[in-house]
């Protein structure tokens, strides 16, 4: 059976409201020590269950608001793209990127979704192979090569190592456990 390592936030039913809310809960989550869970109980965690994560794997203080993640970051365990309103919908990227060689293994629509906006707001993440060598620096450059495949449609913003995700209680619209795992190093 497969197991994440991350992060995992307390259930949520939205979004932080407030740049002071979502501070407030970066910095519990970044304190907290990793969590190994299955990687079904991950999937029902954030996606039924509202849980934010972490994609990357942080050790000490919550280091942010001084722009020294690289302090706190160790290594990346997932990674994903962000999309916002996006005219593609979440099935059609999925499916763009699983033609490309990379399925991911998680695809759900985000609290934001409302398809009266004219598109769809949702996630993809993926799993990553583990490497205690990869640098911020390379994590971060495959982070931006993903969106690039996008078509530059996902958020660019969403390009961090040190990014934390919002979950949702809207139910995941994809699960694969046989998805690709990539690898950050070659992908730079």
């Amino acid at each position: 059976m497969n197991s994440i390592l991350c992060h995992l936030g307390a259930p949520r039913n939205a979004k932080p409201q407030s740049l002071s809310e979502y501070g407030k809960l970066r910095e519990q989550m970044i304190q907290k020590p990793w969590t190994c869970i299955s990687e079904q109980d991950f999937v029902t965690a954030v996606t039924q269950k509202g849980c934010p994560f972490y994609q990357g794997l942080m050790q000490g203080g919550d280091l942010m608001e001084l722009q020294f993640e690289r302090l706190v970051w160790r290594t990346q365990s997932l990674v994903g793209l962000d999309f916002d309103v996006c005219e593609v919908g979440g099935w059609e990227m999925l499916l763009t990127f699983a033609n490309m060689g990379l399925q991911p293994m998680l695809g759900y629509h985000t609290f934001s979704h409302n398809p009266d906006n004219g598109g769809e707001s949702y996630r993809l993440i993926w799993r990553v192979e583990t490497d205690l060598n990869l640098t911020y620096d390379e994590c971060a450059k495959a982070l931006k090569k993903m969106r690039v495949l996008s078509g530059n449609l996902s958020d660019k913003n969403a390009a961090n190592p040190t990014r934390m995700w919002q979950g949702t209680t809207r139910g995941a619209f994809c699960y694969n456990a046989e998805s690709t795992r990539l690898n950050l190093k070659e992908l730079a």
